[in-house]
């Protein structure tokens, strides 16, 4: 190209271009980079070269150390990308990136969201397996939304508040932590299974209305998550029946709307369901009670809690994994009592379990445990120990000493479930 046009095409690139909108930057170039160029584009365009200066933290060792070549203590990226992939690495850099702080770098993390990645695959491999050929979504409001689904969707229009929040006020630790909360734990294990039920067993339209909200709700979740995770939310995105463009980039970014918050009561009945159905599960847990095991259990409470109970009877059964759950004004014999909001549930152990041999071996574990407790207690309270251990083993000691604790918080509770 002539000399003459080719700079006519950088002026012309330039005067487009130039000033733009944010800069990201790590603290540690502010004097060398960022004011210089502050100043050459003051200098030169007579104009600031950009609005904001982003600055974040710097990435750093697992220990809280600068990288260095030197030190041998840099990571590769790619190599990260290689074992676990792009999206995870970006999201889990994405969700540690809290204002005024650094990133001390664990690939364990990493790993981690490489499972949140997959959790998103299998999800919506099961929603578009489910799927009729040719399915048309719908609007979920002109449809006959059960409780569930107005949950769900009322929590995915707080989920685009939070997040939209989030990347306003570059508070991108904020954003990612809000979708992987709603993703993992809302509509996974949450609505997903909710919906089973009907998919499997329900009417033709309960099973359209559960498929429409899923599949409604997972293509705004990808577009939530695309700036974090590009790869994967392309890929499923291809595949979905709202697809109205060549590329989710292009489609519209998710925006809260004023028209949900009348779902903000059908919001709370879930939770308080979820509080019983996790209240039996972490009951289970506590006695090691394994899931084959189907428990027969009596509810007593306000008006409220029954009616919820009952509207809510064939999920808390499933998720529970109860034989029965029946209304009683009494407690049943040989049965223990869970405090639930509004009320109390009651579980017949009659055949599962002995309470007076179970309270035993309870009160030996915690005889025997609290010795061991007594015994890191004094090591780690002798000023001798703390001088002269390396600090790899005095940490070792603590985090001993802390899950010492908390083993001893579980026996508590068993004991005072079985006396009470």
């Amino acid at each position: 190209m002539d000399r003459n046009k080719l700079q006519k095409v950088i002026e012309s690139d330039l005067y487009r271009l130039y000033p733009t909108d944010l800069l990201v930057t790590g603290f540690d170039i502010i004097f060398f980079w960022v004011a210089r160029m502050v100043l050459m584009g003051m200098y030169n365009m007579e104009a600031e070269p950009f609005k904001t200066v982003y600055i974040h933290g710097l990435v750093r060792d697992k220990e809280g150390n600068k990288m260095s070549k030197t030190k041998g203590n840099v990571v590769d990226p790619l190599d990260m990308i290689a074992k676990y992939g792009t999206d995870a690495l970006r999201f889990s850099l994405a969700i540690q990136t809290t204002p005024g702080s650094d990133i001390k770098f664990d690939e364990s993390r990493v790993e981690g969201y490489k499972h949140f990645a997959n959790k998103i695959w299998n999800a919506s491999r099961y929603i578009l397996m489910n799927l009729p050929e040719n399915f048309q979504v719908k609007d979920p409001l002109k449809t006959d939304l059960k409780t569930e689904d107005k949950w769900i969707l009322a929590t995915l229009n707080e989920t685009v508040k939070t997040v939209r929040e989030g990347l306003d006020t570059f508070n991108y630790s904020k954003s990612a932590q809000a979708l992987y909360d709603f993703f993992w734990d809302q509509f996974c294990d949450w609505y997903i299974e909710f919906t089973k039920e009907r998919i499997y067993k329900g009417s033709q339209q309960d099973k359209e209305t559960a498929l429409n909200t899923l599949v409604y709700v997972l293509d705004k979740a990808l577009k939530l998550l695309h700036p974090f995770m590009p790869y994967i939310t392309e890929e499923i995105w291809d595949y979905l029946p709202t697809k109205d463009k060549k590329s989710i980039s292009l489609a519209e970014f998710p925006k809260y709307q004023e028209n949900l918050k009348a779902f903000e009561t059908v919001r709370q009945q879930i939770e308080h369901v979820k509080e019983i159905i996790t209240a039996i599960r972490n009951f289970r847990n506590m006695l090691e009670i394994p899931p084959k095991v189907r428990l027969k259990a009596f509810y007593q409470g306000d008006s409220l809690t029954n009616a919820l109970i009952e509207e809510f009877k064939g999920k808390i059964l499933s998720l529970a994994k109860l034989e029965t759950l029946e209304p009683t004004q009494e407690r049943p014999q040989n049965s223990l009592a869970i405090p639930i909001k509004g009320g109390k549930i009651f579980i017949s152990i009659e055949g599962v379990i002995n309470i007076a041999e179970t309270l035993a071996a309870q009160r030996k574990k915690k005889e025997k445990l609290l010795k061991e407790l007594k015994r890191v207690e004094a090591k780690l309270n002798n000023p001798k120990f703390l001088e002269r251990a390396p600090k790899a083993v005095v940490e070792k000691e603590r985090r001993i000493y802390e899950e010492l604790k908390l083993q001893l918080e579980r026996i508590n509770s068993i004991i005072s479930l079985l006396e009470g």
